[in-house]
């Protein structure tokens, strides 16, 4: 059974725009008729929509009609070693992740099983959830400001807390995203005293109305050095976060390292990551504790799952990210499911809305766990005609200019 066709259907995603303002999804159809989907992390990629479709429909044009569905390994490598760098960069990756992603949909689907029996088998009826926590669309509040906001934060994590989670999520320091600076410093920085405080209270707000029922996970998106990180562990050790993720840049593992050694509380990397060998030097050098893989950006299912396998191999966990929309959720379902060192899922909020329209069947969230499908493939199809309803306009026409 050999690949036909490969094309993309960019979605905008409407407000709130919980998982992103775009998604990818990629879909894939056999010679034989089958058809199954994927998703790339297109919010990762500096690109406009409809370059990023052009990219993958160029990719899988050049390398893959006529691949064998069933030869996913042939078809990572295929990718990986194409052109002039056998470096795994983030575009490359993303959009091999979706195809591979595709693929094991087809193969799901062609032999009337779920992805995870593929995959060695289920070892847990049920997942565990977490999600950022976000605060109302009615309240107008600007996301940053909220999460650096001690009495607002903890008032809406009573209201996570309601909806059944036990674990959520926030970026309690402020996002340095593009030329924005902190007292004249670019990333990696010194926190102000003031955003140190700042930080503090409001997880220290957060622990004291929920207490020891809920987790609480700190974000930070790879923003400070060394020394400003283990500062700001310091602060957040009393308070006990299941982790603080990505607390230095993720280039330089042993610079992590430095903070996994000087604080108590669980570091966690990875969701910038692109392949087995980047993970492979945070565990030699003791950085990480979990890995927060995206199979969206590994490459797809199977190199995630050998990723999970070194991991395991070193006494790491690992929870996948998922920040996109509802097929990167669905692979990565199929791939909690049969890990041994699975520690928690990234959700975003309950997986209803749009998430619900865009699949044939909803994912399944009830009161902070996922029951996952039973269908075959990745349990769910893409509703195509609700997908091409939310297209960009400017996938559509190319002469128009629009923000990413």
């Amino acid at each position: 059974m050999r690949i036909r066709s490969i094309s993309t259907l960019p979605v905008t995603n409407p407000r709130p725009m919980v998982g992103g303002p775009l998604w990818v999804f990629v879909r894939v159809e056999t010679d034989e008729g089958l058809v199954g989907y994927g998703e790339l992390f297109a919010n990762a990629l500096a690109w406009r929509p409809w370059r990023i479709s052009q990219l993958v429909d160029e990719l899988g044009t050049d390398l893959l009609i006529g691949h064998d569905v069933y030869d996913t390994e042939a078809l990572s490598w295929k990718i990986y070693n194409c052109r002039y760098s056998h470096v795994s960069d983030m575009t490359k990756a993303a959009a091999a992740s979706g195809i591979e992603m595709a693929c094991w949909d087809i193969i799901g689907n062609a032999q009337g099983v779920p992805v995870y029996k593929l995959f060695g088998g289920k070892m847990r009826d049920v997942i565990r959830s977490y999600s950022y926590l976000y605060p109302t669309e009615e309240s107008g509040q600007e996301l940053g400001k909220f999460w650096q906001n001690p009495e607002l934060a903890s008032e809406r994590a009573l209201n996570y807390m309601d909806m059944g989670f036990t674990a959520i999520k926030l970026d309690p320091v402020p996002s340095l995203n593009d030329f924005n600076n902190h007292s004249g410093q670019v990333v990696p920085v010194q926190l102000s005293l003031e955003a140190l405080d700042r930080a503090e209270a409001t997880v220290a707000a957060l622990r004291d109305v929920v207490g020891n029922r809920c987790d609480l996970i700190v974000g930070t998106h790879g923003q400070m050095s060394p020394a400003g990180a283990i500062r700001l562990a310091k602060r957040l050790e009393p308070y006990e976060p299941l982790w603080l993720e990505e607390p230095v840049p993720p280039e330089l593992a042993d610079e992590m390292a430095k903070v996994a050694r000087a604080t108590t509380i669980p570091i966690t990397a990875g969701e910038r990551l692109t392949s087995k060998w980047e993970f492979a030097r945070l565990a030699r050098a003791d950085a990480v504790a979990i890995f927060n893989l995206d199979v969206s950006v590994v490459g797809g299912l199977q190199e995630a799952q050998k990723i999970a396998a070194l991991a395991e191999a070193n006494y790491i966990q690992v929870s996948p990210h998922v920040y996109g929309g509802p097929l990167v959720a669905a692979a990565s379902i199929q791939l909690s499911l049969c890990l041994p060192n699975f520690l928690i899922l990234e959700v975003n909020e309950t997986y209803d809305g749009i998430y619900r329209e865009l699949l044939d069947v909803p994912i399944e969230w009830r009161r902070g766990w996922i029951t996952p499908s039973e269908r075959p493939g990745l349990g769910h199809s893409l509703n195509e005609e609700i997908a091409r309803s939310l297209a960009p306009e400017w996938h559509t026409d190319r002469s128009r200019r629009g923000p990413v």
